[in-house]
């Protein structure tokens, strides 16, 4: 059967574009399936699903809101709520194979809050005026592709046919593009990693795939561990090798790159099988200027043209031991520390700028006393970019991956 996309929107404000983006879809041989969330006007575009429908699927009589009428941002929660529910049902049947929505700020906020609640892999096109700016709040973890409308969504001309003529093309390619094989069924294991941390996040890596294992590598400089952990509760990350941990102090010095609190809970929470270790912990990092004026007189390295770091004391070591053990204290599958005592980086080992032993060591005397009793930590004599060290870690997880 031919591929359907959905076209999620408000069909009485911007009903015209939908219907080009719906034409052009359907003469490159695909079916659509059309969802109004709109509540102003009658629908420019005869929809599939009405907005009555959405609205019962929220478990509310869209009259009734009208007559009332509440925010606009409660009614487009509600809207956003009952698309959920539609959509969560279509993928579970599978039957959808992508969905294109375009829309201003309400629209795009609507839009993106209804596909970051279906899982990754199924194609997500967003045409949106504020996509060229800072849109990890409507993105969030989510393959979501974001296509600058350049101009208001308010009518077609010559240069917004091209925009949406764009967008239907991705949307169309996306949903009759094929893995071309058969799926991937081995146990797939999420590693953490950082510049700083990569020779020993690639020995890990390597180790794992040697023992048939799957491997999918998160740059955790902000989203990184979060979209990890998203994967997780879609059940796609059957175990996980924490390697760099230091997202919480990120989020300690109120998210100078990135910020989100429950950072290290989803595995404890899940069940799921994990080693955690202390990659990068002994950095603060963030946009130069940033750093050099909120740390200045502590020592600095320019990590990049962007982005300098600075290092953790022996006092923000500790708090962050207290924090990340209260994280997992109410672990309900296996977790266990491998700790280094030579280094938690590139930067810290003995001869490098950041070298501060008596740091680190505060650290994982803080741990040990701050971990519930039957959490093990295991101290190896090693730096954390060491072979030996990654394998033991690796080989380690595996075991609880066995059991």
């Amino acid at each position: 059967m031919k591929e359907r996309i959905v076209l999620l929107g408000t069909m009485d404000t911007k009903g015209e574009e939908f219907g080009f983006i719906k034409s052009l879809i359907e003469r490159n041989g695909l079916r659509t399936l059309v969802i109004d969330v709109g509540v102003i006007d009658p629908p420019a575009l005869e929809p599939d699903i009405t907005r009555y429908e959405v609205a019962r699927q929220a478990g509310k009589d869209l009259d009734v809101i009208i007559r009332k009428g509440p925010s606009r941002e409660i009614v487009s929660r509600i809207m956003a709520g009952g698309a959920k529910r539609i959509l969560a049902k279509l993928a579970s049947s599978e039957e959808m194979d992508g969905i294109i929505s375009l829309g201003g700020t309400q629209g795009t906020s609507l839009a993106t809050a209804v596909m970051r609640s279906l899982p990754v892999g199924i194609p997500k096109v967003m045409v949106s005026t504020v996509a060229a700016g800072d849109t990890s709040s409507l993105v969030g973890f989510k393959d979501i592709t974001m296509i600058n409308a350049i101009a208001d969504i308010a009518g077609l001309n010559r240069v917004t046919r091209k925009i949406l003529t764009e967008a239907a093309g991705a949307i169309c390619g996306m949903a009759k593009m094929k893995i071309g094989k058969k799926e991937d069924k081995r146990k797939l294991v999420g590693i953490t990693n950082i510049g700083i941390t990569t020779r020993g996040a690639m020995k890990a890596k390597e180790v794992f795939e040697k023992a048939g294992y799957a491997t999918m590598v998160f740059h955790a400089c902000g989203p990184g561990g979060p979209a990890m952990e998203s994967l997780m509760r879609e059940g796609q990350i059957d175990g996980v090798l924490d390697y760099v941990t230091v997202e919480v102090m990120q989020e300690m010095f109120d998210g100078l790159l990135f910020k989100k609190s429950d950072r290290m809970t989803v595995a404890a929470e899940m069940g799921i099988p994990q080693i955690i270790c202390p990659g990068g912990i002994d950095n603060i990092f963030g946009p130069r200027d940033i750093i050099m004026k909120h740390f200045s007189g502590r020592p600095v390295i320019h990590h990049s043209a962007v982005f300098s770091n600075t290092r953790a004391t022996s006092e923000e070591l500790a708090g962050l031991a207290k924090e990340q053990a209260k994280r997992v204290s109410n672990a309900r599958g296996p977790v266990e520390w491998f700790v280094p005592t030579k280094g938690f980086c590139s930067y810290t080992v003995k001869g490098e700028a950041f070298y501060d032993p008596e740091a680190d060591k505060m650290y994982i005397n803080t741990l040990t006393g701050a971990l519930r009793d039957d959490i093990p930590v295991h101290i190896i004599d090693k730096d954390i970019n060491n072979p030996e060290f990654a394998t033991q870690a690796a080989e380690r997880l595996i075991e609880l991956m066995k059991k």
